[in-house]
């Protein structure tokens, strides 16, 4: 058995113990993404108990060392544990508290659980895919169908985040201080040094002669990352992923699409 699956084992063990479902039988199953995660190491979970059997889907962080500091590891995975445990109930009991009916709500996966610990970050939600959602292959132009669910799902995540700092001031306002990291980190360590010295060389390399120092021109003054992430007006809560392979479809006559939140930026 590997650390990874230990690791899941405990917190199965630790959340399953809790929602009594006593005696059960689990069986965990390694998938892997393709290429499309790599921070995490990935499983289906399917637990079989008198009172319901569960199908589920897990994470458990495999990212170490140097990359995970680069990556800025620690703050993705706390973002992720943040919008499963406190965010998606906020938006859940504003949706209850309006009265909106079931084929307008925002959904999330069910949540199960989670770990915090160094190194064997957790998170384990309902398996989607076990529903009949399926993933749009990443490599393929979206198409309209798969496009407009997507945003019309984007839309309503940022209307809740209105909504929420209308209805709950003081709540929006402790999530909204949490300082936007991604980009703004000094890093001077050789590895990100190295890896910007490869991107400048390969644009210039495949630029025009009398481009070349304007391209270098441009990476010199680069403004931070951050800089383009910061709000003009009001502050949104704001998926910071949201891409094809982040998502999940499902057809219901048209197309309806639902996200797995990998994290947010949260821009104040």
């Amino acid at each position: 058995m590997t650390d990874a699956e230990q690791t899941l084992f405990g917190v199965l063990d630790k959340e399953l113990d809790k929602r009594g479902y006593k005696p059960r039988d689990v069986k965990v199953k390694p998938i892997s993404s393709g290429g499309a995660n790599y921070t995490s190491k990935l499983f289906l979970v399917d637990v079989t108990t008198p009172k319901e059997d569960l199908k589920l889907f897990a994470k458990v962080a495999i990212i170490a060392g140097q990359l995970r500091q680069t990556m800025s590891a620690d703050w993705l995975f706390a973002t992720e544990r943040l919008t499963y445990t406190k965010i998606a109930k906020f938006y859940e009991n504003l949706q209850e508290k309006h009265n909106l009916s079931e084929d307008v709500k925002l959904k999330f996966p069910k949540f199960y659980g989670c770990n915090d610990e160094y190194g064997k970050e957790t998170v384990i939600m309902e398996n989607l895919v076990a529903s009949g959602y399926k993933p749009f292959n990443r490599l393929k132009s979206i198409d309209w169908q798969h496009a407009s669910a997507s945003v019309e799902y984007l839309a309503k995540f940022h209307a809740l985040s209105f909504a929420l700092a209308k209805d709950f001031p003081e709540e929006f306002k402790e999530l909204s201080d949490i300082k936007y990291e991604i980009g703004s980190q000094a890093r001077d360590d050789e590895i990100s040094k190295s890896m910007w010295e490869k991107i400048i060389k390969g644009a210039i390399a495949v630029a025009k002669d009398e481009h070349k120092s304007r391209v270098l021109s441009y990476f010199q003054n680069m403004p931070k990352f951050n800089s383009y992430n910061k709000p003009i007006g009001k502050p949104v809560l704001s998926h910071g992923d949201f891409r094809v392979s982040n998502l999940l479809f499902k057809a219901r006559g048209e197309v309806s699409g639902i996200s797995f939140y990998v994290y947010l930026h949260l821009y104040t």
